[in-house]
């Protein structure tokens, strides 16, 4: 009987969640349906597309890698999206982060070389100056590293949660700003263990939009 009352429990919490999820999916459907219409094309963010250049700083979650290099790192990209539909968009970015360093007991030299390149859908809501978005994708992290114990090529994927804001001065010139911060979590598979490549961006970046 107490397996037969749990069981019935969980059947109700289950179709209870079940609802509360079309309930969701509903409102954020009609939501994204209504900005159509609040938002005409003319005042969306970005209209089609947009071509933007970034410039941050870069910071891996890893202590192995920490203890070899200097932690943080300028990281610089391109930026390439396109509008799916309103204020949602779709987003390419491929960017190119380096860092030189000394191994830990014999101080050789050694260097690291990382190409990130991520696809990600996010959503955009234009508040006149300020165009806060929030947004989300996958990530695939292509590294080479160089010193004296060997050499490593490789590549491994992970995902990744973004937001930041355009900041859009003038209405009819086609510039905006952007602030962002990303969080990324990509594992590789290395001899000595997994190595956590993933960590966080932050940067700004000139956009184009057309």
């Amino acid at each position: 009987m107490i397996s037969g009352r749990m069981n019935n429990s969980a059947r109700r919490n289950f179709l209870a969640n079940s609802r509360s999820i079309k309930k969701a999916t509903f409102f954020l459907t009609a939501f994204l349906a209504l900005n159509i219409f609040i938002f005409p094309a003319q005042d969306r963010t970005i209209r089609q597309g947009s071509v933007e250049f970034t410039l941050g700083s870069y910071s891996m979650h890893e202590p192995r890698f920490e203890a070899v290099y200097p932690s943080g790192g300028l990281i610089s990209g391109l930026t390439l999206s396109s509008a799916i539909t309103s204020n949602v968009n779709f987003y390419l970015d491929i960017k190119y982060y380096s860092r030189q360093g000394t191994l830990t007991f014999s101080k050789e030299k050694t260097t690291f070389y990382m190409v990130p390149i991520d696809l990600g859908v996010r959503y955009i809501y234009p508040l006149g100056l300020f165009h806060p978005y929030l947004g989300a994708g996958l990530d695939f992290y292509f590294y080479y590293e160089d010193n004296a114990i060997g050499t490593v090529l490789n590549y491994t994927s992970g995902y990744h949660i973004t937001g930041g804001t355009y900041f859009r001065f003038v209405k009819s010139v086609p510039l905006l700003l952007n602030v962002r911060l990303k969080y990324t979590w990509a594992k590789a598979d290395e001899s000595a263990g997994q190595i956590q490549l993933g960590g966080l961006e932050y940067s700004a970046g000139l956009a184009f939009a057309f």
